[in-house]
């Protein structure tokens, strides 16, 4: 009887462990299956962005500046959205290898975004009339070698003297409770605990990923704690400020105005291009040139917002008439939006990262409830928060070279009117933002995150590395600092028009 009673046993453990591993396999499968379809979603999208806001000259032109994009803006919609996937693989107790994915992802990542795509921009922006396809793909190749030695050698250099992480850790030492007592309460009878720190040596890999991190970190600090205070504004005040219908004189009275600006902003041009003749390619040379040059390009930005404004406020045609209202109640349902998310992303750093005890869980609470409700929704919002993360960076950066044109020229994306080198520029920037934007994720929400790969990837290793700990412990400081100071600033000066005009008049040109 007994060996039968143990038959039955253990056939009922099998039974069940092989139950257990089909249910597994199952799941791997279904998420696999969701994540190629996803994929090729984000694909479709980032290729029809692309058909969508390409200027005329470009089309059935430029080809490998095409896949760069399309590629790099996938690989960046890819990096956020792998974030619930990971979430969702360690809830479903899924045994899919999230570290490694995460290390491929970024792997694939790196070498996009710092040799495809600056390769790309400085093949681009090599471009000589005057000399051949041959040259221009040995200055695009010499400026890319440099670009890959500087950054490796820095990056061997921190990780031969600083390759370790710090993890600090709690020892704890008493009489544990039996074994089959409830996990409830203290588990550990006459506790002694103390604070130590385990040391260990990690792969160079995760340096270089922690590197890129950092290099997304100031992109993110800087351009991101800019757009959130200057995306829902400026949405709001396009909505405030959209064109209404005028009289024909009054349209004729500042057509007339424009047009003298124009005249005065094409002498500026001529002047520039007198100076910037001499050079190799026509580019500027130098920082002064360069800073010219930026100016010259955000006037000509801001004089032809300007007609087009002016266009839509005498346009009579009923059809533009209704798009331009859709479009302006648009802007304000968006920036409605973006308010909230804004004021939301700014309470949430506060009452739980800055503060230790958090005040409340909030925006984990939040994306843990939904979740349980329904687990599509979790992506969803959690999507939602961290694309506008990535959406602010853009604007920010856009506002930033808007009134400060001192660093480089902006790079704005119209519809049917963007260049591939604005193509590739921008996308440079939200690739490697979004390195940031995962690591400001991971550490706003440990509690949605926690048991995921990208969990001890971030939180567990770069976050303690010898000499940049501090960093990612506090950065989040100037994140709550400055979309403060910005909007003061933006308060006090809201007119773009105007820093602009007011920078371009101060051009030193001849």
């Amino acid at each position: 009887a007994f060996v039968e009673h143990e038959s039955v046993r253990s056939h009922t453990e099998a039974s069940f462990c092989d139950f257990f591993s089909s249910s597994r396999m199952a799941i791997n499968v279904a998420l696999v299956v969701i994540g190629v379809i996803v994929l090729l979603m984000v694909a479709g999208g980032c290729f029809y962005l692309l058909v969508f806001f390409q200027h005329p000259e470009d089309k059935n032109t430029a080809i490998f500046p095409k896949v760069i994009v399309v590629v790099g803006l996938t690989l960046t919609c890819v990096n956020i959205l792998l974030l619930p996937f990971d979430v969702a693989n360690s809830r479903l107790y899924s045994d899919l290898p999230m570290p490694e994915i995460w290390e491929a992802i970024y792997i694939i990542m790196g070498v996009w975004g710092l040799g495809v795509i600056p390769f790309g921009i400085f093949f681009y922006e090599a471009e000589d009339p005057d000399a051949g396809v041959g040259k221009q793909i040995k200055a695009a190749v010499i400026q890319e070698i440099i670009t890959l030695v500087v950054f490796i050698g820095i990056t061997l250099l921190f990780w031969f003297f600083l390759g370790i992480a710090e993890v600090p850790v709690v020892r704890l030492e008493g009489t544990p409770v039996a074994a089959n007592l409830p996990l409830t309460g203290n588990t550990c009878v006459n506790c002694a605990s103390s604070s130590e720190q385990i040391n260990y040596n990690i792969s160079f890999i995760l340096y270089v990923i922690s590197m890129l991190t950092l290099l997304g970190l100031v992109l993110f600090i800087i351009f991101g704690g800019i757009g959130l205070a200057a995306l829902p504004m400026d949405l709001i005040n396009g909505f405030r400020k959209r064109p209404k219908q005028i009289k024909l004189q009054v349209y004729l009275e500042r057509k007339e105005a424009i047009g003298k600006r124009a005249a005065a902003l094409l002498e500026s041009g001529r002047k520039l291009n007198g100076k910037l003749s001499s050079n190799a390619g026509g580019r500027p040379k130098n920082r002064s040139q360069a800073r010219d040059y930026n100016k010259f390009r955000t006037g000509v930005w801001i004089l032809d917002q300007d007609y087009k404004r002016l266009e839509a406020s005498y346009n009579k045609g009923i059809g533009p008439r209704i798009l331009r209202i859709v479009w302006d109640f648009t802007q304000l349902f968006l920036g409605i939006i973006g308010l909230v998310i804004s004021i939301c992303w700014f309470l949430h750093l506060i009452l739980y990262v800055a503060i230790s005890p958090p005040v409340t869980g909030f925006l984990n609470d939040f994306f843990i409830a939904v979740d349980n409700a329904f687990s599509l929704f979790g992506v969803f919002f959690f999507g939602i928060f961290a694309f506008y993360l990535l959406w602010c960076v853009f604007k920010g950066n856009f506002k930033f070279g808007l009134r400060f044109p001192l660093l480089f020229a902006i790079h704005p994306m119209k519809p049917h009117e963007t260049l591939m080198n604005a193509f590739m520029f921008n996308t440079l920037l939200l690739l490697l933002a979004s390195f940031c934007v995962v690591q400001f994720c991971s550490l706003a929400f440990p509690v949605y995150i926690r048991f995921t790969g990208i969990d001890s990837l971030f939180n567990v290793g770069v976050r303690n590395l010898r000499g940049f700990k501090y960093i990612w412990r506090y950065y989040f400081y100037a994140l709550i600092a400055l979309p403060f100071l910005s909007l003061i600033y933006f308060i006090a000066f809201p007119s773009d028009r105007k820093q602009a005009e007011k920078n371009l008049n101060k051009t030193a040109l001849p």
